[in-house]
């Protein structure tokens, strides 16, 4: 009898935690049909299973499933109280500018904190979306399988070694050049086995005329590498693959050297070398494109930041010489940076505000793509500003030492102040031969 009683008051609970669950749902919304579709839109691009990342940014869990979700639900709903997720740090002014911008409605906000207030229901799998998918999946690249790779060299960071900036070049098959060359409408890249050692990795193609020999040194940083000019851009943390806007391309010429400058973050000892073998995948353009994507800096060398001073601006500017439609803008320092601006000042004497990023984060470097190439025409001036902060206060928070002044130098202890654009000027249309 006493046996019956406990299974009835068992059974009783069940039903009652059932009850509570479906309760919970009603007020609260499930995962599959209210949470999951604002994860895959606004999060999963990085929480994802460790292996398919995309190039720099590697979350600390995977949010692709229910099961991988529920046990992280309250940590969620803080991050996205705080607005500190998703990531997105340009200010409000140029909202609904960019492609690939970040960030939660209140309405999604308060999504995600009823379903967990509610106790995190699962719901029915079925009345949420299909599982989301990214590129390749079967080899990791974002932006799907490209038509060809070219892997760097394996390449050597020796103990001594003390922030690595190295630059290595390798020369593409001509079996894959074919032609004279080929145009290409995109490209990804990926760091290698060792990433999370890499601050950063900038590339660029150079023609057999232009091609050095491999700097085994401190190489060089990726604003004089993109002075060269056949830069294709950078990558850090926080940048995600994508390809150039329809009718843009960039031609790589059959002969041509594939170039590697990659910042390793690394502190000098025994036993602390490591390999590290970087790649890109291009992916084809089956037609001469309108426009030739060109990348470049907008920086200053020359500056010397002040020891124990706090928002120090250090600016550059430029005179566009053709009209000229940017497609991307990244703002690029170290640690001491804090804030980045661009502004154009147009012919007529007006100015436009183009990014400002008033939180910048050393360890989330976010390209920003517009959703349309912006035209600024001949003669506008576009000034780039950066600040700093080389207090005690932050150097203790970031670990930097703040009695040294400094200026720009390749180490991560050492600062930049850089802004690329990615552009494309307005030149007669392109015939199979870069512009």
């Amino acid at each position: 009898m006493r046996c019956l009683r406990v299974f009835a008051i068992v059974a009783l609970l069940g039903v009652l935690a059932q009850s509570a669950a479906y309760a919970g749902a009603e007020a609260g919304g499930t995962f599959y049909e209210n949470v999951l579709p604002i994860l895959q839109e606004n999060c999963q691009s990085c929480h994802r299973p460790a292996g398919q990342n995309i190039t720099g940014i590697v979350a600390p869990m995977s949010l692709m499933t229910y099961e991988e979700a529920r046990p992280w639900a309250r940590g969620i709903a803080r991050k996205v109280e705080t607005r500190e997720m998703p990531p997105w740090y340009a200010s409000e002014h140029t909202d609904g500018l960019f492609s690939n911008e970040r960030g939660l409605t209140d309405a999604e906000i308060e999504t995600i904190t009823a379903w967990v207030n509610a106790g995190a229901p699962a719901g029915e799998r079925d009345a949420g979306p299909a599982p989301r998918t990214f590129g390749d999946e079967e080899e990791g690249w974002f932006l799907g399988r490209p038509d060809f790779v070219v892997e760097m060299e394996r390449y050597t960071i020796p103990d001594d070694a003390y922030d690595l900036q190295a630059t290595i070049r390798t020369k593409i098959d001509d079996a894959v050049l074919p032609d004279g060359g080929v145009w290409v409408r995109g490209w990804e890249f990926r760091v290698g086995e060792t990433g999370d050692r890499v601050h950063h990795f900038c590339a660029g193609i150079e023609d057999k005329d232009t091609i050095v020999e491999v700097d085994a040194g401190q190489g060089e940083d990726e604003g004089e590498a993109a002075d060269r000019g056949g830069s294709l851009g950078c990558v850090s943390s926080g940048t995600e693959g994508k390809l150039l806007p329809d009718g843009w391309g960039f031609f790589i010429p059959t002969g041509s050297t594939a170039r590697y400058s990659i910042h390793f973050n690394k502190e000098p000892g025994p036993g602390t070398s490591f390999d590290n073998q970087a790649s890109m995948g291009f992916f084809l353009s089956h037609e001469p494109p309108k426009y030739t994507f060109k990348n470049d800096s907008i920086g200053n060398r020359g500056f010397m930041i002040p020891a124990h001073r706090k928002d120090y601006r250090v600016g550059a500017g430029r005179m566009l010489e053709r009209d000229t439609y940017v497609a991307n803008l990244w703002p690029h320092a170290h640690f001491r940076g804090t804030a980045a601006r661009y502004t154009a000042t147009y012919p007529d004497g007006t100015q436009e505000l183009l990014l400002d990023v008033p939180n910048w984060q050393q360890h989330w470097q976010e390209t920003y793509w517009y959703k349309e190439p912006k035209l600024l025409p001949k003669g506008t001036m576009i000034d780039v500003s950066f600040w700093y902060d080389n207090t005690s206060e932050n150097g203790l928070r970031i670990g930097f030492d703040a009695d040294r002044s400094l200026g720009h130098a390749p180490r991560t202890n050492d600062e930049m102040m850089l802004g690329f654009l990615g552009y494309a000027e307005e030149v007669e249309p392109a015939t199979g031969t870069q512009n």
